[in-house]
């Protein structure tokens, strides 16, 4: 790809989240904020595990859509999650601790993938590692929250 090509990349991902920002958030909003974040890692998940496999510039178009999708509903679901589970004195802590821990593990998972893309020698095997960890991840948040629920249930009958 050429740095026009990438720059057009970047434009079309920074396109999808524009428009879909206000969109997913009024989505996350009626059906909740925990399948946001779910449906959000998923969909960054399959595009991450996907993106080594495309052919051509129209399939890696599509495959990028999907994760801008996916990070447009992370920009909103997880702050949302969080700020609904404290109190308004604790908020603004709350929130910077959120972003200062996605920091942290984009600096953390960046080093240690491209760690592991140069002893493998494979890009490809980084990114399908990366799609595992967040499929994991995103998979015990899931069964977390249904747990906890259903405890909560348990408890109000």
């Amino acid at each position: 790809m050429t740095a026009t090509n990438v720059g057009q990349v970047y434009m079309g991902m920074s396109i999808v989240q524009v428009l879909g920002n206000p969109i997913l958030g009024k989505a996350v909003d009626r059906v909740g904020k925990v399948p946001g974040i779910v449906t959000g890692c998923a969909l960054i998940s399959s595009a991450m595990a996907t993106l080594p496999l495309c052919d051509d510039p129209y399939q890696m178009a599509g495959i990028l859509g999907l994760w801008a999708t996916g990070s447009s509903l992370l920009s909103t679901a997880p702050i949302s999650f969080v700020s609904d589970r404290v109190d308004g004195k604790s908020r603004a802590q709350a929130v910077a601790l959120l972003r200062t821990t996605g920091d942290v593990g984009f600096l953390i998972g960046a080093s240690s993938m491209g760690a592991l893309a140069d002893w493998t020698g494979s890009l490809d095997m980084a990114m399908q590692s990366s799609s595992a960890v967040l499929l994991t991840a995103t998979g015990w948040f899931a069964v977390r929250n249904l747990l906890s629920m259903q405890i909560s249930k348990d408890t109000k009958q």
